[in-house]
């Protein structure tokens, strides 16, 4: 039977981050930003929406759900059939992800008069919206996960190491082998190192709500047995993966491939901008955060935080008051000022 799952929710400033932890590891996130309301759609959501356009070549229709950046896309059959201008109720059955946006399901409940606009949150939101600050050890496990999350490696239990690579069309998963030790049996070495690899891999997707076709590049083994071993080892890992996991055979060079549901915004996506750097935005609430942290432990004294410049300018325009949620944690006892530092440091130190 699998462990308990505790649910960990941190109402930062700027976004609220939750994760699900089993075992003191943290094994799923899901960060929703205040910056986003009005903006994009969330997994779950309920929408009056107005098809935009219809488009036969994609087998779908766009649909307007009066958010400023996602359009939705509902694939149409021969059962789901909408015209251009209709007024329709949709769920958000995935959110946007590789730059695409949201994929939706035509719902029976009629849509409301008025403009394109959300009709309900899922129940599972809910709590997010006005969720309290986590305490010290709660930040500091989500941080922790978020490190792991955005790493390009995870090392095995063991030796080994597997590195993961989202693309547009795919996540590549390399298993490698590096300074590993055991039997001196290769087959059995292989076999081993990569059932072990498995289970990482089925956790490594989760905590990065990763998910599409997945190809995985396993340690080269040649008994069939040993291959119909590691298959077995693949389904065990996904077994209790609460997406819908699709696995495919084992190809004559290792390569497994394997199709799991997208439900939610890649993490990487959330946090990182299209250089594959931390965001401007997610460097400001980690600043604002350092704020918070160094002001608890240093009673009632001031904090000066010191960042790029770039950093500054971006929380002198971000679109919410953040400034008066601050004071109101932690008394209006801090100070941030732009400072000749790499893009992603920054120094917050009482005075």
């Amino acid at each position: 039977m699998s462990a308990s799952i505790t649910r960990l929710i941190d109402g930062a400033i700027g976004e609220t981050r939750e994760a699900l932890v089993r075992d003191g590891r943290v094994i799923a996130l899901n960060i929703v930003r205040a910056r986003d309301e009005g903006r994009r759609a969330r997994w779950g959501e309920l929408y009056a929406g107005r098809v935009r356009a219809v488009e036969p070549r994609l087998r779908g229709a766009f649909v307007d759900l009066g958010l400023s950046e996602d359009i939705g896309f509902l694939p149409l059959t021969s059962r789901v059939q909408v015209s251009e201008g209709a007024r329709i109720t949709v769920s958000v059955v995935r959110e946007g992800a590789r730059a695409k946006g949201p994929v939706l399901k035509l719902e029976s409940t009629p849509a409301p008069e008025g403009p394109p606009h959300r009709v309900a949150r899922p129940e599972c939101d809910e709590d997010l919206l006005d969720a309290k600050p986590a305490d010290r050890d709660a930040r500091a496990l989500i941080d922790e996960a978020i490190e792991e999350a955005l790493a390009r490696e995870a090392p095995l239990a063991g030796g080994g190491k597997i590195t993961i690579e989202p693309t547009a069309a795919l996540v590549a998963i390399d298993v490698d082998a590096s300074a590993r030790t055991g039997t001196r049996d290769p087959e059995r070495f292989a076999l081993d190192l990569n059932c072990v690899a498995a289970g990482d891999i089925a956790l490594q997707l989760r905590l990065r709500n990763l998910g599409g076709l997945v190809a995985i590049d396993f340690v080269s083994m040649r008994a069939e047995a040993s291959r119909a071993a590691l298959l077995e080892a693949v389904k065990r890992a996904f077994a209790d993966d609460p997406w819908s996991v699709q696995v495919g055979r084992i190809s004559r060079f290792g390569v497994l491939e394997l199709a799991r549901a997208q439900l939610r915004t890649p993490v990487h996506e959330v946090l990182l901008d299209r250089s594959g750097a931390r965001s401007s935005e997610t460097l400001a609430w980690s600043v604002l955060r350092a704020i918070e942290r160094e002001a608890a432990a240093q009673g009632g004294r001031r904090i000066a935080a010191r960042c790029a410049s770039e950093i500054v300018d971006w929380l002198n325009a971000a679109p919410l008051d953040w400034r008066a949620t601050l004071d109101a944690r932690i008394g209006a006892r801090w100070a941030i000022e732009a400072a000749p530092l790499p893009r992603e440091r920054f120094d917050v130190s009482a005075v």
